[in-house]
């Protein structure tokens, strides 16, 4: 049973497959999108069946839109992964601001963003139910 989605966002398949291979035989899907409008359904469509969602962002296909869509995506309390280009650093304190759990730089292994979304889904789990069991 599925209980938490990657959805990644990126012009062309490079970290959608590495995380695949992470996550293979586990109860995360990781999902592909190539636009935004994708991503958003996506991520509507996991958080009404409850599941747990990390949101893995390659922005460099989007620059004007990645700010926008890092706050609404905080808006709804999904974590954020940016996987950042050369010279994104610079942007890191306003990325941080909006709500950026990760900013991972290239050059990165499929098996750190795999690291840094797994730490995400075992904080969100652990803190689900320590709430519950209040």
């Amino acid at each position: 049973m599925i209980v938490a989605e990657l959805i990644v966002l990126e012009k062309q398949a490079r970290w959608a497959p590495a995380l695949q291979r992470q996550f293979f035989n586990q109860n995360v899907a990781v999902r592909a999108c190539r636009d935004v409008t994708s991503l958003r359904e996506r991520i509507v469509a996991a958080l009404s069946s409850e599941k747990q969602c990390v949101a893995v962002l390659d922005p460099a296909g989007w620059p004007g839109e990645c700010l926008p869509i890092i706050s609404w995506l905080r808006s709804l309390k999904v974590h954020v992964v940016v996987v950042g280009y050369p010279g994104i650093e610079l942007l890191e304190p306003s990325l941080r601001e909006l709500g950026v759990t990760n900013l991972l730089l290239l050059p990165i292994a499929g098996h750190e963003i795999g690291d840094a979304c797994r730490r995400l889904l075992t904080e969100h789990s652990i803190q689900s139910h320590g709430m519950g069991s209040h």
